[in-house]
């Protein structure tokens, strides 16, 4: 058990500092503004899943000091995936350039590109994702701890699609 950890917290290390570099330029001078928070939940049964490439539906809300907005979408994988994942919690804290962001207005429509690793045992696992994206790619989903019911190990480039949800 404890090699697992150890493992777990090794994979997360070696993301989490890959991530620094995936800030656009002029990141670093401008700090980035803490926008809020987005928790995307993976839908089952709707999971694509071969040995370098997987897919699966994403449903996100995402929160702010104004209220809250719905998403849907899909994130993919292209990498290494030796994992079975039946249910995936991703968290991300939503930095960009600009506060202006208007609930509503639906902000973090579009596209996102970056890395994520993650490792289970035991029917639990944990994992990070780092992505850049949305409008104007100026929207910067900073490392998640991910959360999964399964087991394996995953590594590789990720992409995101969001659009406006309406229940």
């Amino acid at each position: 058990m404890r090699f697992a950890r150890g493992v777990m917290l090794a994979l997360l290390t070696a993301s989490l500092a890959g991530s620094v570099g995936a800030y656009p330029a002029g990141a670093a001078e401008q700090a980035g503004v803490n926008l809020g928070s987005l928790t995307c939940k993976t839908k089952p049964g709707t999971g694509v899943q071969l040995l370098l490439v997987s897919s699966v539906s994403v449903e996100c809300t995402f929160k702010t000091a104004g209220g809250e907005e719905m998403y849907k979408g899909e994130i993919g994988f292209l990498g290494v995936d030796l994992s079975r994942k039946d249910e995936q919690t991703l968290l991300f804290t939503v930095v960009g350039l600009a506060g202006d962001v208007k609930m509503g207005a639906h902000s973090l429509q579009g596209d996102y590109l970056g890395a994520s690793v993650a490792a289970g045992i035991l029917g639990k696992g944990a994992g990070t994702t780092a992505l850049i994206g949305g409008v104007k790619k100026s929207l910067n989903l900073v490392p998640s701890v991910d959360t999964f019911k399964g087991a394996g190990i995953s590594a590789g480039g990720t992409r995101m699609h969001l659009e406006p949800y309406k229940k």
